[in-house]
């Protein structure tokens, strides 16, 4: 959802329930650097759930976060943000070939039967998913959508901390730009965010996400029984709702990625592959892109994700 046609130097922006995080890029030598980057904590009660509860706290949090970033001083003020995964809405619809602005009329018609807000009250975007083999006689499209009431909470925060959003995106979205390896998976990969209070389950596969779902609970190395359970449950229904994927004979996932603060649970990995027969690995920020890093930038900024990918989605704004 690109709010301004503007070019201009963006950063990304990341707000869960429990922090702020930044990152900001830069070109040198023809590679990208993390120039900036930084984090602060929320007061418990700011955010609950992706919905703004301390509009004030919040705004005070991303102006603190903004002036004290590691790195360069921040100059741009322009940033792309990810929305709040509980929030939001993503389905991957299929729609008959059509022209470009055809297809932009029809789904404003087709998502009202998948979405279950009216559409009057959400911000609705969509992607048209390319087929790894183009002999399909229809196409599929990835419909995102959130609430219109929040998401200009978040835009009303932002500009309350002085700065100016230049687009905005699902958190699924900018996690599986920063960690899919050219946006391609040729078998469909999880992507577990696990956060302080609750763990995104994303699967991505083909050049696109295909299914998002928010656990709310924490990851601990007293649960991960019933971690690795909630994760088969979720893989097992994709896997048996996967019936229009175009990539390949069976829709069985072959590879789990994690990221967020809490991926760094020790053994974590070795655990879940050991219980659920599945190939898990921590994931690695810097895969898309010869993004030069130093050392306070190597295992410890897998958190940064999120915030990563949605600065490498402001480079693309600025390149389009």
């Amino acid at each position: 959802m690109q709010l301004l046609d503007l070019k201009y130097g963006a950063f990304g922006l990341d707000i869960s329930d429990s922090s702020v995080k930044i990152v900001k890029l830069e070109k040198k030598r023809g590679k990208f650097v993390v120039a900036s980057y930084g984090q602060t904590k929320l007061k418990p009660g700011t955010v609950e759930l992706g919905i703004i509860k301390n509009a004030k706290e919040l705004a005070e949090a991303i102006r603190l976060v903004y002036k004290t970033v590691k790195g360069k001083k921040l100059k741009a003020e322009h940033a792309v943000i990810s929305l709040p995964e509980e929030q939001s809405f993503l389905q991957v619809i299929q729609m008959p070939k059509m022209t470009a602005e055809e297809l932009k009329s029809a789904i404003l018609f087709e998502a009202e039967n998948y979405i279950p807000l009216p559409i009057k009250q959400v911000y609705l975007d969509f992607q048209v998913i390319e087929p790894i083999k183009d002999d399909l006689d229809h196409v599929d499209v990835l419909v995102a959508a959130m609430p219109m009431q929040l998401v200009d909470a978040y835009l009303l925060c932002i500009k309350a901390a002085g700065l100016t959003t230049l687009a905005a995106e699902l958190e699924s979205q900018s996690i599986a730009r920063a960690l899919i390896k050219n946006d391609t998976s040729e078998f469909p990969v999880v992507i577990l965010d696990i956060g302080n209070n609750n763990i995104n389950f994303i699967v991505f596969s083909g050049h696109a996400i295909r299914f998002t779902s928010s656990l709310s609970m924490q990851a601990t190395e007293e649960n991960l029984g019933e971690l690795a359970e909630q994760i088969k449950k979720y893989i097992n229904f994709y896997q048996e709702h996967a019936s229009h994927e175009h990539l390949f004979l069976e829709s069985k996932v072959k590879k789990i990625i994690l990221c967020g603060g809490g991926s760094s649970l020790k053994k974590l990995p070795e655990f879940l592959t050991e219980k659920l027969g599945i190939k898990t690995e921590l994931g690695n920020p810097f895969i898309n892109s010869p993004l030069l890093k130093n050392a306070a930038q190597d295992a410890g900024f897998l958190p940064y994700a999120t915030a990563l990918g949605s600065a490498l989605g402001g480079v693309n704004i600025e390149n389009d």
